[in-house]
């Protein structure tokens, strides 16, 4: 079951062009929806027009380390190099009649992102370290939005690509991805 009702969806559920704007869908061939930065990845109920779910990776800056919470000293990635995501999302308030859930959430945690890469290569998962978690990130994005809000802030992944993609794949059958 997905976040947004009792249907099962696969990458065939792509959409081939945007509800909203009829443009073509482009999709890898990891199930990720491609994107440039800062264009929104969207989630529209079938059968709608209007999206649910909106999530934009605006900039990723690249990192050779950050500063340690609370004591100031540097630290280094243990994948390779910190992302440091700047990102922007919104949970429509209807969001809240297609769950079975109390409350509609759409997570945003360094867990629910990967790195490839590049373009239709392998998805690494492993970005959510204690070394990404202990970075001191000003404005750091919340871990989840609620329905009818909107957030924006950082995200720090420790990934093993000094350039490639970002990916957003709460689900792990098929999300968006920037390249970086």
């Amino acid at each position: 079951m997905n976040r947004f009702g009792d249907q099962q969806l696969n990458l065939a559920d792509v959409a081939t062009t945007d509800p909203q704007s009829g443009a073509k869908v482009l999709v890898d061939a990891e199930s990720q929806v491609v994107k440039e930065l800062g264009e929104p990845g969207k989630l529209t109920v079938v059968g709608t027009t209007k999206p649910s779910f909106e999530i934009t990776v605006k900039d990723v800056k690249v990192m050779n380390s950050c500063t340690l919470r609370g004591s100031g000293e540097k630290i280094k990635p243990e994948n390779g190099y910190f992302l440091l995501v700047d990102a922007e999302a919104w949970l429509d308030s209807s969001a809240e009649k297609y769950v079975d859930e109390e409350i509609a959430l759409m997570p945003l945690d360094a867990s629910v992102f990967g790195t490839s890469a590049g373009l239709n290569q392998s998805v690494d998962r492993n970005v959510a370290t204690v070394a990404a978690f202990s970075c001191d990130v000003k404005d750091a994005m919340d871990i989840a939005v609620g329905a009818g809000d909107r957030v924006k802030g950082k995200i720090m992944l420790d990934s093993p690509h000094r350039s490639g993609q970002v990916v957003y794949d709460p689900e792990g059958t098929g999300g968006w991805t920037w390249d970086y």
